[in-house]
C-alpha cells in the first residue's frame, strides 16, 4: 500500500467515524414521544408536547417543537416516582356533539352519554428534592416508559389510584 492509498484510507475512516459518532453516542439511550408535560402558568396549567430521553446518567424532558431541554433529572437525585391511572371528564367532546345535535337531533343520543363519560389518563410524576415533573403518558408508550424509568434510574415507580 502506498502513501496515497494510506492517506485515503485514514481520511475515509475519519469521515465514517465523524458520520456515525453521534449515532454511537445515542446507543443505550431510550427516547419516547407522545408525552405531555404539565406546565403551571399562574392560575392555569397547560400541556406541552415533550420527548423523554433516558441517557446514561439522567432523564431529560425536551420540547418537541425546538428540542429545548425543559427539565433534567440526574438519576441519583430522583427521590420518588409515582404512576397513576385516573379518570378525567370528557365534557368537551360531549359539548361539541351537543352543539352538532342542534343541526342533527339524532346526535343528541350520542352526545349525552359521551358528555358524562370519563376518560382515563396515564400519569407519571417524578420528584427530586428541588424539582418535579408531571407527565401524561399515552396508553401505548406507558408500558415501555415505566420499565425504562425503573431500569435506568433504579427508582421503583409506586402505583396510585386505579392501576393498569
Amino acid at each position: 500500500m502506498n502513501f496515497k492509498n494510506f492517506i485515503s484510507a485514514v481520511l475515509l475512516a475519519a469521515f465514517m467515524l465523524n458520520a456515525f459518532l453521534p449515532v454511537m453516542a445515542q446507543v443505550g439511550t431510550d427516547v419516547f414521544e407522545k408525552v405531555e408535560l404539565l406546565v403551571p402558568g399562574g392560575d392555569k396549567v397547560s400541556e406541552k408536547s415533550v420527548r423523554l430521553r433516558f441517557l446514561a446518567d439522567e432523564l431529560r424532558v425536551e420540547a418537541i417543537s425546538d428540542g429545548k431541554i425543559l427539565k433534567a433529572f440526574k438519576y441519583t437525585e430522583i427521590r420518588d416516582a409515582e404512576y397513576s391511572y385516573s379518570k378525567n371528564p370528557r365534557w368537551k367532546t360531549g359539548l361539541g356533539l351537543g352543539a352538532a345535535a342542534i343541526l342533527f337531533p339524532p346526535l343528541l343520543l350520542i352526545a349525552i352519554p359521551i358528555g358524562f363519560s370519563k376518560h382515563r389518563r396515564h400519569w407519571l410524576t417524578v420528584k427530586t428534592d428541588g424539582d418535579y415533573a408531571v407527565l401524561k403518558l399515552s396508553k401505548n408508550n406507558r408500558k415501555l416508559i415505566l420499565p425504562a424509568f425503573e431500569t435506568k434510574s433504579g427508582v421503583f415507580v409506586n402505583g396510585a389510584g386505579e392501576n393498569k
